[in-house]
């Protein structure tokens, strides 16, 4: 009897020991970081030793976590990617382009922190020191994941990213890629693509998956072993990876097929609103007809729209003086003078103010985040798509009857006034916004505590591959049954030929005998 009360005991005990956990977060964008510190101090509370080691940092009272900032990589990356308001025209860019351009950026990335202090500071650890698992995102591909699982002898590694997209994970999973249904996320189409579409979404899909295997991971190999000579490659290191945390859900986004070990954690980030701070407060709920908040996220300012789309858009804000306008921006300087329904602040608490029942309406950028804030406390949304998956995300959100979409490109302040007053007066905006974040909320436990369980869980199984798939280690030939198929191909042209050939001979024998009797 007593034993078994102490055997029970320790087994309660061994499933919620504390573990040592690296938080590997590379990716230089604030709107990640969001994502990851959700889980970071969801972790650190559970009461596991984490340690993050993050481009972007904050100040912690938990005594079981410590950041360590990846120094200089904004900085860098800015003198030599500097877009500044040409950042609005990337959406025209080819994708084939972009993609090139995202892996200069990654290749950038990964050799700015891994010439970090940061980076080296945790390189100086002891070597007996012993990490029981590390968690990175791995959108940048696996430069300090790498070099970490390296370091500390390979314990258990888990992928994270706030992206949704499921064929992002196809290196560590295995994922197929199903483009006759399911578009890229960097092509501006909709789900129900003609055939050209559907054509330029199988090359641009494949070719993707092949560039990632044949040039972003020899790349980056190289520049690791710069750091660590003889480190194992870093694309198997990667693949290694025992569950993804993706940040998806069918609710908002097109459905995908997903491997056993991608895990659905879509919306982690959004928190139990707080209350608004007092300026807000009382202009939201003194709103005659309610609030608008106007936001293009962390990573695009508005203040470099420049001052022609800033009048354009003060205009048709200034054609609603019944509703009150909200609109971040990041300065103090305007072009013209701001009407007196538009309250113009640095930093807005986005989730707070989207849980407020007196705002009204969401102009975003389109950020996956920001549409799924929107999506969760049933705001309709207006979405000026930029670059990347915002113009997957704004295209979806127009197929649920959801939102609308326009041009921040070529924004005009009638367009906008009209797009404003088409989805406040519509009741159906709304009404479809509140049925999706009613499929959106009804989850059987919140997204933040089924990442938390399953990070638990590979600490519980850490030698445990059970739902790797074998596609992860098939070449993209295997994979996808080319080696197959191209010898089908190739074999029932040479029958069709040898057909054609042989109907050909014999045609031309019988026309031959045919004249032949002619003659006769």
């Amino acid at each position: 009897m007593w034993w078994s009360v102490i055997l029970f005991l320790t087994a309660i005990c061994s499933s919620t020991q504390a573990a040592n956990i690296l938080y590997i977060d590379g990716v230089p964008s604030p709107s990640h970081f969001i994502w990851h510190k959700a889980l970071i101090n969801g972790l650190a509370a559970k009461g596991h030793n984490v340690t993050a080691l993050s481009v972007d940092v904050e100040d912690s009272s938990l005594p079981n976590l410590s950041y360590i900032k990846l120094e200089g990589v904004y900085e860098g990356l800015n003198e030599k990617m500097e877009l500044g308001s040409e950042i609005f025209e990337k959406g025209e860019t080819n994708p084939f382009a972009s993609l090139a351009m995202f892996n200069q950026y990654v290749m950038l990335g990964c050799e700015l922190t891994l010439n970090s202090k940061g980076l080296r500071q945790l390189l100086h650890y002891p070597n007996e020191f012993k990490f029981d698992l590390i968690i990175g995102d791995f959108l940048n591909g696996p430069c300090l994941s790498a070099v970490a699982q390296h370091k500390f002898g390979r314990p258990p590694y888990i992928g994270a990213t706030a992206a949704n997209v499921v064929t992002m994970t196809s290196m560590l999973s295995g994922a197929y890629i199903y483009s006759g249904s399911i578009p890229d996320y960097a092509l501006d189409v909709p789900q129900n693509m003609s055939y050209r579409q559907r054509f330029t979404n199988f090359l641009y899909s494949h070719y993707v998956e092949l560039f990632r295997t044949y040039e972003t991971y020899p790349k980056i190999d190289k520049i690791v072993r710069k750091v660590v000579p003889d480190i194992t490659y870093v694309g198997e290191l990667d693949r290694d990876a025992r569950v993804i945390l993706l940040n998806s859900h069918p609710a908002i986004q097109y459905r995908e097929a997903m491997m056993p070990n991608v895990i659905s954690v879509g919306g982690m980030q959004i928190a139990k609103p707080k209350e608004l701070p007092e300026d807000l407060k009382k202009l939201v709920e003194t709103a005659k007809k309610g609030a608008i908040l106007f936001s293009l996220g962390t990573n695009i300012r508005s203040d470099l729209l420049g001052d022609e789309r800033i009048i354009e858009i003060l205009d048709a804000m200034g054609q609603f003086p019944e509703y009150q306008f909200l609109w971040k921006f990041e300065s103090d300087s305007m072009p013209i003078e701001v009407p007196k329904n538009v309250y113009i602040r640095k930093w807005m608490p986005q989730n707070d103010l989207l849980a407020h029942p007196n705002l009204k309406l969401f102009i975003t950028h389109s950020g996956l985040l920001s549409i799924q804030e929107a999506v969760w406390h049933g705001v309709p949304i207006i979405g000026f798509p930029v670059f990347a998956d915002q113009f997957q995300n704004i295209n979806y959100c127009i197929a649920q009857g959801v939102g609308k979409r326009m041009s921040i490109k070529n924004v005009k302040s009638g367009e906008l006034a009209d797009a404003i007053r088409e989805v406040l007066s519509n009741e159906s905006y709304r009404e479809n916004m509140t049925l999706l974040s009613k499929v959106f909320r009804d989850q059987k436990e919140s997204p933040l505590e089924r990442a938390i369980w399953w990070v638990e869980w590979v600490l519980r199984n850490p030698t445990s591959q059970v739902l790797q798939s074998n596609a992860v280690r098939l070449d993209w030939s295997v994979k996808y049954s080319f080696d197959v198929m191209v010898p089908l191909l190739i074999a029932g042209l040479t029958a069709l030929l040898a057909s054609v050939k042989i109907i050909c001979l014999v045609l031309c024998r019988r026309g031959r005998q045919q004249e032949k009797t002619k003659r006769e």
